[in-house]
């Protein structure tokens, strides 16, 4: 879960762009801001939102004592316990120094605010997320009747991760901050996982095929139940996220560039 958590962390704050070339730039919606063009205006909320989301990406690579939060890339955890359940393969894996990095590179697709609504289009990816465990202990069976045990090195490449989602804001309570309302048709897309588990023992070496098998048997999951898996990745998104967007002051600067209504 902490993973799936951390993904989603990464959606929310990868409107930061980065030295991509092809990344297509910050734009803004709106339909009534009397003081500037539309040019300024586009300027100015766009060095805004880079602002902004860059000290959140410096966060998500160093951390803060602000926030009191841990660097999140690399992202290193004790334990973690994985069970897959399937009909041609089961395992029940224990995880031991864990450690995940790649989230820092994601790219920036699209971002679209539309200050008329509120809302915050973002199109982003992480070409690769690379995990790996120093230590597991392995049991399961292949097809419900070959015994599976072993124990070793884990290693697990996510390749090209893709997240789309509309963001709903709104003021905070105290007036000082933009927060997160809801969340809209998120998706994802996880085209390509690498599976590397070393010391499988079942009758003979057969690393190779009880790799090849979690590979399909995970992404088989995840395209079954993305659907339900994208709702909590939202709601995640939103219990993580907010307290930290509360301690910003930023209501203030998008204020003046919000479209008042016409009498």
């Amino acid at each position: 879960m902490k993973f799936w958590v951390l993904l989603m962390l990464c959606a929310v704050c990868a409107a930061a762009p980065s030295a991509i070339e092809n990344e297509e730039a910050f734009s803004i919606e709106s339909q009534d801001m009397e003081t500037m063009d539309a040019s300024s205006r586009n300027i100015l909320v766009n060095a805004l939102i880079r602002q902004m989301f860059a000290y959140i990406r410096y966060v998500i690579r160093n951390g803060s004592a602000i926030f009191k939060t841990p660097p999140l890339d690399p992202l290193d955890l004790e334990h973690m316990h994985v069970y897959i359940p399937a009909l041609l393969l089961n395992l029940d894996l224990n995880l031991k120094g864990i450690r995940s990095t790649g989230i820092g590179d994601f790219v920036v697709h699209r971002s679209h605010l539309n200050l008329a609504e509120l809302t915050f289009d973002i199109d982003i990816s992480v070409p690769n997320i690379y995990i790996s465990a120093a230590h597991y202990d392995l049991v399961g069976d292949l097809f419900t009747a070959i015994p599976l045990y072993g124990e070793g090195v884990a290693r697990f490449e996510v390749e090209e991760f893709r997240m789309r989602a509309k963001l709903f804001l709104k003021q905070s309570e105290d007036g000082k901050s933009v927060i997160i309302d809801r969340i809209e048709s998120p998706s994802f897309e996880i085209p390509k996982l690498k599976s590397g588990l070393t010391g499988v023992i079942g009758g003979g070496d057969i690393d190779a095929i009880v790799n090849a098998i979690t590979e399909d048997v995970i992404m088989g999951y995840v395209n079954r139940f993305q659907g339900v898996i994208s709702q909590i990745f939202s709601k995640a998104v939103i219990l993580v996220g907010n307290p930290i967007l509360e301690q910003l002051d930023t209501w203030r600067f998008i204020a003046p560039f919000i479209p008042r209504p016409r009498p």
